[in-house]
C-alpha cells in the first residue's frame, strides 16, 4: 500500500518536469533509507511485546512498547535534524553534478525531514499491534496514511493553491503526523492489551492434543 500511494504521488510530481521528478528521486532514496531502521525497530518491538503478553507479562509488554516508541521517535527526529543540517551534502550523493537538481532535493528533505520522529513513532506502535495478532489495523493505518490524507492532500495542495510542487512535499509530514497521532491514540486506547494471542494457543495446543492421543489409541 505504501508503495502504491508513493506511485500515485509520482503520478502529481510528473505535471512539474523532470526537474521535480529527479529532486524527488533524490530525496526519496534518503526517506527510504531512514524507514530500514525504523522498521527493524518495529519487527523487534513485536517480536518482544508478543514474547511477553504470551508469558502474561502485560506490564512489561506496555513497558517495551512505550520504550520502543521513545526509541523510534527519538531515533528518526535525530537523523531528521542531521539530515536538515546536511541536506545539500545528502542529496549532492546521489545527483553530484547536477544543482539545479541539488536545490530541489534539499527543499523536499528539509520540509519533509524533521516530520521522520513521527513516522518512526507510527511504525514502532504498529509492531505492538501486529504483537497481539491485530494485522488488520496496521493495513488500515497505512491505506489512511496514503490513500485518505497524503495523496488528496498532495492533490488539492498542489493544484489548487499557489504552493505548485511545494504542495506536494508538505503532505508528506502532513501525513506522517496525523498517522502517527491516530495510531497514538489508538495505542493509548488500550485495546491492544485485551487481544491476547494465549487464549488462541491453548486452543489450538488443545486441539493438537487431543488429535495426538486419538492416533494413539487408533495405534494400539
Amino acid at each position: 500500500m505504501r508503495a502504491l500511494g508513493m506511485m500515485a504521488i509520482t503520478f502529481l510530481i510528473v505535471r512539474f518536469g523532470t526537474l521535480t521528478v529527479a529532486s524527488y528521486g533524490a530525496g526519496s532514496n534518503l526517506i527510504q533509507l531512514i524507514l530500514i531502521p525504523a522498521l527493524g525497530l518495529s519487527m523487534a518491538i513485536a517480536t518482544l511485546v508478543g514474547q511477553n503478553i504470551g508469558a502474561g507479562n502485560i506490564d512489561r509488554a506496555g513497558e517495551i512498547a512505550k520504550l520502543g516508541a521513545y526509541l523510534g521517535f527519538g531515533l528518526l527526529t535525530g537523523l531528521g535534524i542531521i539530515a536538515f543540517i546536511f541536506a545539500p551534502y545528502l542529496i549532492a550523493f546521489f545527483v553530484p553534478n547536477d544543482q539545479e537538481v541539488i536545490k530541489g532535493g534539499t527543499e523536499l528533505l528539509r520540509i519533509t525531514c524533521l516530520s521522520w520522529g513521527f513516522l518512526g513513532l507510527q511504525l514502532c506502535l504498529m509492531g505492538v499491534f501486529r504483537a497481539v495478532g491485530n494485522t488488520k489495523l496496521p493495513m488500515i493505518l497505512t491505506l489512511v496514511s496514503q490513500w485518505v490524507i497524503q495523496f488528496p492532500l498532495a492533490f488539492i495542495l498542489s493544484h489548487n493553491t499557489s504552493l505548485g510542487k511545494i504542495g506536494i512535499w508538505w503532505a508528506f509530514p502532513i501525513a506522517s503526523v496525523l498517522t502517527a497521532l491516530i495510531t497514538l491514540i489508538l495505542y493509548v486506547k488500550g485495546d491492544w492489551k485485551k487481544e491476547k494471542l494465549t487464549g488462541k494457543t491453548n486452543k489450538l495446543i488443545n486441539k493438537v492434543e487431543k488429535e495426538i492421543v486419538k492416533e494413539g489409541f487408533e495405534v494400539k
